[in-house]
């Protein structure tokens, strides 16, 4: 389910929630409040009586002239991506009273209606593809949102709304199950991208992988009937090309383990095990709708299915991937790392300026830095700073983490030019470390997005299952590249 969100330059559109969107410490009175009389002076009595201050997200409700309104806090700063969490509340106001519609006063500013838009659109999505609704689901569902506001207002509103689309879209490939998200599903979600937005794309089939020398991706999808791909799209954008930006996303649409099994309980949520996948698809989708300047980006998709028959790669196996390295195998559940290191050889040939890959890697990076925020590791802190940065712009929460050069002793093998896994601790380091060795000189960032990129409950405008984190921030960084 999508919420529509629109703008309007005056009026609430009858909505059936009006929301007044205050800064803190709040302190209006009726007469200052752009709604009806009486239903404001309903509001204020309730704002006393509640000890509402206008912190971010907080609310007062009370009933009006046949309709719902309220007081949404914004905070003290106003900061525009508050606005994001305003939205949230907003949403959860009216499914709570049952309104069909709401309407939004207050994003005074272009960059505050975007977030607001943002907040109202991504707390609305619902994955409800496989659900029967019921006539009470119909009757009390939320349709639609409007913000009120001028020109700039309605800009900002528009901006967001093709942002919050490009996260659901991430959303969806993320809660899709695995028995429809294969490889070829992503592959077929390129094309389309690509179709929509007149970029470039090659999928790489598995005759044309193997010859290539792809072979530590096909080794991992061995052992899935469904035909591994690697998918390369390419955006272009107008006027002279500042930078070259490669985006890498792991791309496993089922982890079992392979041989190394997961246990049954721990397999839940593997089809999410592409929350790489989906931002960077996300992100070309995003970038596709707003047409950034001067940069050019190759989005790149390894994927596979993690199983095992027959066939399936082994541990103590060693592979020779496309970049020629050998790898000795100790645990064929350390398989994202192997997709990705072929990627990265693959991608840095074509002479990109910097390449950030996304990927669902480590539960030890769930263990340091917990559910809400991602691990970055880089070969050049400079490059660390503006991604972070452009994260922080965005509100996408991000953690500049080492690359212990001690640890990558772990990786060592008598055998083979390295192995895929080392010890327990420090595995999300040792698992960076690994993947430092596929992009050479090339300007590089790994995003560890274990944690974020999938919510065991809804919180804010964070929605249960695949969450699309990661677009917005790859979006940022992208579009700031291109203004220089």
């Amino acid at each position: 389910m999508r919420l529509n969100v629109d703008c309007i330059e005056s009026g609430d559109g009858a909505a059936g929630l009006v929301a007044v969107v205050v800064a803190s410490p709040f302190d209006r009175s009726a007469a200052d409040l752009p709604i009806d009389a009486a239903s404001a002076e309903r509001l204020i009595a309730e704002a006393k009586a509640t000890g509402f201050t206008g912190a971010i997200g907080e609310s007062v409700l009370a009933s009006g002239a046949n309709r719902w309104v309220a007081l949404i806090g914004a905070g003290p700063a106003a900061k525009a991506t508050s606005y994001r969490r305003v939205g949230s509340a907003a949403v959860k106001l009216a499914q709570q009273v049952k309104a069909g519609t709401i309407s939004v006063i207050g994003a005074n500013s272009r960059s505050r209606a975007r977030f607001l838009a943002e907040g109202l659109a991504l707390s609305g999505y619902r994955f409800d593809d496989h659900i029967t609704p019921t006539e009470e689901d119909r009757k009390s569902q939320l349709t639609g949102a409007t913000i009120v506001g001028d020109d700039e207002v309605k800009a900002g509103t528009a901006i967001g709304v093709e942002l919050a689309e490009a996260v659901c879209l991430a959303r969806d490939l993320g809660n899709e199950h695995p028995g429809r998200c294969t490889p070829e599903f992503l592959a077929e979600t390129a094309r389309t991208i690509a179709k929509q937005h007149g970029m470039e794309i090659t999928v790489f089939g598995e005759d044309e992988l193997a010859k290539r020398g792809f072979n530590l991706l096909l080794a991992v999808g061995r052992g899935s009937d469904e035909p591994s791909r690697l998918i390369h799209l390419v955006y272009r954008g107008a006027g002279p090309i500042k930078k070259r930006i490669a985006i890498v996303g792991k791309g496993v649409t089922f982890d079992s383990g392979g041989y190394s099994l997961k246990p049954s309980d721990a397999q839940i949520n593997m089809h999410l095990d592409m929350g790489g996948a989906a931002a960077a698809l996300g992100c070309a989708d995003a970038v596709g709708r707003t047409q950034p300047e001067g940069v050019e980006v190759h989005f790149v998709v390894p994927s596979v299915e993690n199983l095992v028959n027959g066939n399936a790669y082994k541990v103590m196996e060693i592979i020779r991937g496309y970049s020629g390295t050998t790898v000795e195998i100790h645990n064929t559940d350390a398989e994202g790392r192997l997709i990705l290191a072929d990627a990265l050889a693959y991608i840095t040939e074509q002479k990109v300026d910097e390449v950030v890959d996304l990927a669902t890697l480590t539960g030890a990076c769930v263990v340091a830095l917990g559910e809400e925020t991602a691990a970055v590791f880089s070969n050049n802190d400079d490059f660390a700073s503006r991604f972070i940065s452009s994260a922080g712009a965005v509100d996408e929460a991000v953690w500049h983490m080492p690359l212990v050069d001690r640890i990558e002793g772990q990786l060592k093998s008598s055998v083979a030019d390295t192995k895929n896994i080392g010890k327990r601790w420090g595995g999300a380091i040792s698992a960076a470390l690994f993947l430092k060795k596929f992009v050479g000189d090339t300007d590089w960032i790994h995003v560890d997005l274990a944690g974020p990129a999938m919510a065991d409950a809804a919180w804010e405008y964070i929605c249960k299952g695949g969450t699309g984190f990661g677009v917005l921030a790859l979006h940022e960084y992208v579009t700031r590249s291109g203004n220089g």
